[in-house]
């Protein structure tokens, strides 16, 4: 047990360490420095690493309550005491505030793409929505002009956005994005029309 802990703990350390380094390493150069390939890409790299440990720091915060509260269900049902209502799990509504990176969280791009697509595709867009945009609903793509969480290019984006129900929308709106991107998968072009396919 005490060697479990320990391992555990010492993989949480690799982890802060992978994230701090990735950051100093491959932070974001200054506006007033030119960017170069090399520059780009290392920062890329810098902010792809600080996106995965936080991903990870999120899944194993989730798995840890998960498990906390399988444990406190388990434990009023071995007890015999607590209604059915009280042993499943509170649902909590997902805010859709973007932080200080700009980045949604992996949860908050998740409760989005379960609204507009199917059960059976909401893994395959989360995938896409990662490859497209790294979940910055900012992100524009300074070779195609693609905008948002999707990458939708701007030609395309009023028609899109409209046939969602967002007409008017940004392209940078979160909800109107997936919402767009939805409508594309089911109506449009297919997957096909993302450069990411998942």
């Amino acid at each position: 047990m005490r060697l479990r802990r320990l391992s555990f703990v010492a993989g949480w350390a690799a982890l802060i360490l992978l994230a701090v380094v990735g950051f100093a390493a491959f932070g974001t150069p200054s506006e007033s420095a030119p960017l170069g390939d090399v520059q780009t890409a290392g920062s890329s790299i810098g902010h792809t690493t600080g996106a995965y440990a936080g991903l990870t720091f999120a899944f194993l915060a989730s798995a840890g309550s998960e498990t906390d509260a399988t444990s406190a269900a388990n434990s009023n049902s071995s007890t015999g005491s607590g209604s059915a209502a009280s042993q499943s799990p509170p649902t909590t509504a997902v805010s859709m505030e973007v932080d200080a990176s700009g980045w949604l969280s992996q949860i908050q791009v998740r409760a989005l793409v379960s609204e507009y697509f199917t059960a059976a595709d909401v893994n395959h867009a989360v995938r896409v929505a990662w490859c497209e945009s790294r979940f910055d609903p900012e992100a524009i793509n300074r070779r195609t002009g693609g905008i948002g969480l999707f990458q939708h290019l701007p030609k395309y984006w009023p028609e899109r956005a409209a046939a969602a129900g967002f007409t008017g929308a940004e392209p940078t709106d979160p909800e109107a994005s997936v919402a767009a991107a939805a409508w594309e998968v089911y109506h449009g072009g297919g997957w096909d029309v993302f450069n990411c396919r998942g």
